[in-house]
Formats: C-alpha cells, structure tokens, sequence
C-alpha cells in the first residue's frame, strides 16, 4: 500500500469512524471476486482481488483519492483539470470538483455527505461516500441483501386537512396522488403488486405510513411529494442519510439534524440510493427537468421504513412556468409512468446475475443496459402514447 504524506494508511476495507460495520463488511466484499458480477470488467480479471484502498485521514474522516477510485474500478480514463476530476470507461462516467458536494454519476447529480477535497496532488473523496454512492450506483447488483421486488408501496404526499404545497390550479395532495395512481397502473400492468397508503383525499400520519410499508417484504416504498420554494424549479430525490451524516436536504423540518443516530432505515442504506438513483434518474431523462439532485435526508417517512425507500419532489408548484405544467394531466401522466419505469430499472438492476459460465467475449453481447450504472435507464424505453393536454386540469382541486 502506497503511503501518503500525513495520512492514516490503512488495507482494505475502507471503514470510517461515523459508520457501523456494515460498511465494513461492503468493502470486505469489493475484494473478493465474484465471476460476473453485473460489470463486464470483473469479468475480464482478477485484477480487483488483489486491489487495496490506501486511506487519507482529512478533518477527522477517512478519505481517499479519486485516482484511487479509478484504478478500483478499473476506469481507464482519468483526468484532473483545475481541480475538476473526470472517470471514465465504456457506458459509465463520473466527474467531480474540489470544494463541492456535487458528484455526477453518468451525468446526474449526487450530493455527497462532506466536501469533496483537494489534497495537493488529486482530489479526494470521503469513504462514507464512495461506499454509500458509488458503489451502490455504479455496482448495483452487489447491493447486499436485495431481493426481487414483489410489492411497491406508493405513498401520495399529504391529504385530507394537509394540501401541502399549493398553487392557483391546485394542491400537492392532489397532484401527487395523481401521479401514484398513474404509476400504480403501470406497476399492475407490468406484473406487481401496488398497495398505496391512500387512494382517497384523507390524512394518513406519517407514522402510519411508515407501518403500513412494513407490513410487506420483498417491497419498495416510494414516497410522492411536489415541491415549493419562491422561483426555484427542478426535481430532486432523497434517501435515507447514513447513521452520524445529517440531512443535505433544502428542508428537513420533520426530524433534528442533530439525531444522526442509526435507525432501521439504514439498514437498506445502499438499496435506498441505488432506488433513488434509478426512480431520479428515470424521471429526468422522461421529463427534462433540472436536475437539483440526488440527496440524503432524515424525513420521518424514511427513517424507519424496513424496506428500500425514496421521497421524490417532482417539481416546484411555486414556479410559474413550471407550476402550470405540473397542473397539465399530460405532465403527471408523464411523472407517474417514468416513476414506474425507474422502480423497475432498480428491480433488473439489483437483480442482474449472469451466467457463471459464460466466456466474457459471450458475456459483453450479451449483458443488458441496466447491468451498468444504475443511473443509466434503459435506452430503448419509451412512453406509452398518452392523450395529451397542455392547459392546467381543472380535476385537481385543493379544495376537498
């Protein structure tokens, strides 16, 4: 292992003082081969058994370079220009700047949970972050301890008393329940199981959604939210924070930062950002809206969820323009059915196995597009045809 100047060196795997040992065990498990383990390239050698991560101690945190990452991974691109550094290889790309917390995986957005930094030579990224975002997104089926998904709990926003955020065409509660019905439908057409927390304008407690999910194994909860906030405008998604990281949300109101205590949300840590990543990701690319970015927060509905969980804030009802076009049925027809598609790009992804036996010339041919980075949705998807309409629905009423 190589040393560097002032640093803690230590061998795999890379651990940080504020996780428990699951993150422990995660880089325990990037060490081992796995014959074609979802990425063609740890098919091509046994170049990863021998790696080792050398640690930078930085501020009290573990960290280490991105030329690190790059030859774990087995990036063979790798440039550093004004403290901006990018990693590439066939289908994946990840770029980032020092003195930022934004990290793009296949051009979308991650906020990581501490600065990236420079350390003279390379930049460097926390630990806690490559464990709890790079490799959950760009290896998703080594995500520990996930299963194929039976059930999705779809969990509209507010309700009944509670309209949220609200606009001159109408309410979050109403808006956002469109959408999840949309999205139910596509799930039921496509073979799964759909239980929503309410179908109805009624209020539901954020405690009794979260028992309400529990109820289901091999399930994902997908919380449906809409945004306001002045002219801003943009999706943005949440995971679950990791135990000891407080929320990078722009509004955390529900639960103290200062509580950063593992809960059993964090149990499916790695599960909850590869879902959000795939529901984000998908959404973005169906709808082209700005990115405001993949984040992790401490909302009481992800907390103690048993299962992968996301909130999604699907737009701004405070933004004029885009206001107006949340208010569009053509629009939340277009939300509920790219929500659908990113749950089951997580499904495939996390789900991939490969055939042991394969050669890798074989398996090249053959792997599908979501065996790479999660962030990446399938590129031959399209939209079913949906009768469009572009002048605000006068059905969604924040009245009731």
């Amino acid at each position: 292992i190589q040393r560097a100047g002032g640093s803690v060196n230590r061998p795999y795997p890379i651990t940080t003082h504020l996780q428990e040992s699951r993150t422990a065990a995660i880089f325990h498990g990037m060490r081992k081969f796995v014959a074609l383990a979802g990425i063609a390239s740890v098919v091509a050698g046994l170049a990863l058994a021998s790696e080792d991560w050398s640690i930078i101690r930085q501020g009290g945190r573990d960290y280490v370079t991105f030329s690190n990452v790059a030859h774990f991974y087995q990036f063979p691109e790798y440039t550093r220009v004004s403290h901006t550094v990018s990693l590439r290889k066939e289908r994946t790309g990840i770029r980032a700047q020092a003195g930022t917390s934004n990290l793009y995986i296949n051009g979308v957005r991650f906020f990581t949970d501490f600065p990236i930094l420079s350390n003279g030579s390379d930049e460097i990224i926390s630990a806690m972050d490559v464990s709890k975002i790079i490799e959950p997104i760009i290896r998703p089926n080594r995500v520990r301890n996930a299963h194929k998904i039976e059930t999705i709990v779809l969990d509209p926003g507010h309700g009944g008393i509670d309209s949220g955020a609200m606009n001159r065409w109408g309410a979050e509660k109403s808006f956002a329940l469109d959408v999840a019905q949309y999205a139910r439908l596509q799930l039921m057409q496509a073979g799964y199981k759909v239980e929503m927390t309410r179908a109805t304008d009624k209020a539901v407690s954020l405690e009794d959604r979260v028992a309400f999910a529990n109820r289901f194994s091999n399930a994902v909860f997908v919380s449906v939210h809409f945004n306001t906030s002045g002219s801003a405008e943009g999706l943005e998604s949440y995971a679950l924070a990791p135990a000891g990281v407080t929320s990078n949300a722009a509004k955390s109101n529900e639960v103290s930062d200062v509580d950063t205590r593992w809960c059993s949300g964090n149990a499916q840590d790695e599960q909850n950002i590869a879902l959000a990543a795939a529901v984000h990701a998908t959404v973005l690319s169906r709808l082209s809206l700005f990115d405001r970015g993949v984040k992790h927060s401490r909302f009481h509905v992800l907390r103690n969820v048993r299962v992968p969980a996301v909130l999604i804030e699907c737009g701004f009802l405070s933004n004029m323009s885009e206001g107006q076009r949340i208010a569009t049925s053509y629009f939340r027809q277009q939300v509920g059915t790219a929500i659908a598609q990113g749950i089951q790009n997580y499904d495939a992804a996390i789900n991939y196995r490969a055939n042991a036996a394969q050669t890798f010339a074989a398996a090249r041919t053959t792997l599908p597009l979501h065996s790479h980075s999660i962030s990446e949705p399938l590129a031959d998807y399209a939209p079913p045809d949906l009768k469009r309409h572009d002048t605000p629905s006068i059905s969604i009423s924040g009245g009731e």
